[in-house]
């Protein structure tokens, strides 16, 4: 339950609300009746109070107080009192809020959004990233969430006027033609504060699934997250060499790897105006893609998706493995250049092992299936050639082995006999290999392979995105809210590994995660002190220890060497 203030005819009236979902959609039923807040008399603020109680949730009275002492009610005592009104989580939005105000982000969303009624779009926007990082929550949820925390001292924003519907109707403004000119600005802002320039480009795609068929951007595609039963989307991110997310694209479930890098490209080389080597896997590292990049002069380095046998490369080296350049533990690598493009041929000997072990077991347990079927049709039991040539289709299909064993049936009879291929017998020479492509000539091979693995951030930068701030699962179903939610959860990465930037600077020895953990236990506690005939609102901190004092001063969360601690006064 939350509290929701409604203007009419030139004043707010208040009520209690409780959300419910009901057939996929959530209904909003109203649990009391408050009224205006502006005109109370201490009678009627007592009614309110009890009526409160009753409804048995303690923090909803809580919330009430708060919000009269922001609308600036007298409370009266003759008697002298101390309690402890509230606890507020603050390290965690202290330290987001900060990178925001370091980045100019609520400036920049307004800039670029559109105007409206209602509050800025900017501090809402800026709400939603930070609750992505500390507690994800549904939209629903969100006004809750926000209210005993330390953004409404930060933001000046009344939690009366964060409501449920403010929280969509940003979704609905936070699509592309708004966002990109967002992203443009803040990486613009990122690089000129923190003083670096983007030499790398680390591209990859994701995809999420939905309960339901509601979305009309989802469809049915190669899932990653092994769902092929659910529609997905699909969602292109890209960071730089720091780990700081630059932007991100998002397409129907049903979009292909190969089709995505041009409209990236495209984004990166015309909108951010970002010329540094592309890094990508071999999942959008075709030939056409190459091809591509190669007419556009962009630099890259890529996994190439080709297989060794075709690109005719061990040929053209004509060096022994022997004699190959080590690149890493039971690694080796040798390359050539061709036009503008260096290939770095890399033999992996644990690899290799792996894949003819795997490879052998499916031939074994396919030669297996076929021998029992061949004791069937001795036996009698297979009635028909296409009862056979379907039985023997299924297991060749089932274990992968179609060009390892030719199957050839008698001209009698429903026998037939099992040969190994020609290819079973080469494809041990041909495993193992993996093929770099780059324009970076002068890097050595072992450079290439180092320089691409690093590409991991953006994988860790993904599994973050959809195990820690929410990605996955998806709570909206529209097409608007769904772009607009994953433009939320991008901008709350880029939030998160700016903190995870200022960690690696201050070479501290701490991830991100644990930092995060760390300023949880950092809270603000508001106590009010009745004095006669007047009342002393004070928040104080807690839980500052020598760690917690550390991550303050890497973070920068002190304003003329103190915490910001809000403090309030009233006379009545």
């Amino acid at each position: 339950m939350y509290i929701a203030g409604f203007p009419r005819r030139g004043y707010k009236y208040y009520v209690v609300l409780r959300g419910r979902r009901s057939l996929d959609k959530v209904v909003q039923e109203r649990v009391l009746y408050l009224g205006r807040l502006d005109n109370l008399d201490e009678p009627r603020r007592v009614e309110l109070e009890n009526q409160i109680k009753a409804l048995g949730e303690t923090e909803l009275l809580s919330k009430f107080r708060s919000l009269l002492y922001t609308l600036g009610y007298r409370f009266p005592s003759a008697i002298s009192t101390l309690s402890v009104e509230e606890v507020y989580s603050y390290g965690r939005e202290l330290a987001l809020h900060r990178v925001c105000e370091e980045i100019d982000l609520a400036n920049v969303i307004n800039r670029h959004g559109c105007k409206g009624g209602g509050p800025e779009l900017g501090r809402v926007v800026e709400i939603m990233a930070i609750n992505r990082n500390c507690d994800p929550c549904s939209c629903l949820q969100l006004p809750e969430w926000y209210a005993p925390s330390a953004l409404p001292f930060f933001l000046q924003l009344s939690p009366a006027d964060f409501t449920y519907w403010v929280v969509l109707r940003a979704l609905d403004y936070l699509q592309p033609e708004h966002t990109i000119p967002m992203q443009v600005d803040l990486y613009q802002n990122v690089k000129r504060v923190y003083q670096y320039e983007c030499d790398r480009l680390d591209i990859d795609l994701t995809s999420t699934y939905f309960e339901g068929e509601e979305c009309v951007l989802a469809k049915f595609g190669h899932s990653r997250d092994h769902r092929g039963d659910r529609p997905q989307i699909v969602v292109a991110f890209i960071v730089d060499q720091r780990g700081v997310l630059v932007t991100h694209r998002v397409w129907p479930g049903d979009r292909s790897d190969a089709k995505s890098l041009k409209p990236v490209d495209r984004c990166l080389r015309e909108d951010f105006e970002l010329n540094a080597t592309r890094v990508v896997d071999r999942g959008l590292a075709t030939w056409k893609n190459l091809s591509y990049m190669d007419r556009k002069k962009e630099r890259y380095l890529v996994a190439l998706r080709a297989k060794i046998k075709g690109t005719k490369l061990l040929e053209e080296i004509a060096k022994p493995r022997e004699e190959w350049v080590s690149v890493g533990l039971g690694e080796v690598a040798a390359s050539i250049v061709r036009g503008r493009r260096k290939y770095v041929v890399v033999w992996n000997a644990s690899v290799a092992e792996v894949n003819k072990q795997e490879r052998e077991s499916r031939v074994l347990k396919a030669e297996g299936e076929l021998k029992k079927l061949m004791e069937a049709v001795e036996k009698g039991e297979i009635k028909s050639r296409k009862e056979r040539d379907g039985r023997i289709g299924h297991i060749l299909r089932s274990h992968r082995v179609k060009k390892y064993l030719r199957v050839s049936g008698n001209r009698a009879g429903f026998g037939f006999a099992v040969e190994r291929t020609k290819a079973w017998f080469e494809a041990g020479k041909y495993e193992g290999y993996q093929i770099f492509v780059t324009t970076e000539l002068d890097l050595s091979e072992k450079e290439v392979v180092e320089s691409y693995r690093t590409r991991d951030q953006v994988e860790k930068a993904i599994r973050t995105l959809k195990n820690v701030l929410g990605l996955h699962p998806q709570y909206v179903r529209t097409k608007e809210h769904v772009i607009g939610h994953v433009f939320i959860c991008a901008l709350a990465f880029q939030l998160r590994s700016i903190l995870n930037m200022k960690l690696k600077q201050s070479n501290l020895d701490m991830s991100i995660e644990e930092a995060m953990k760390t300023l949880e236990k950092l809270k603000a506690v508001q106590i009010v002190v009745r004095e006669g005939e007047e009342i002393h609102v004070h928040r104080k901190l807690r839980n500052i220890d020598e760690k917690m004092r550390t991550l303050i001063e890497v973070f920068n969360m002190t304003e003329n060497e103190k915490l910001p601690e809000a403090e309030m006064h009233q006379k009545v």
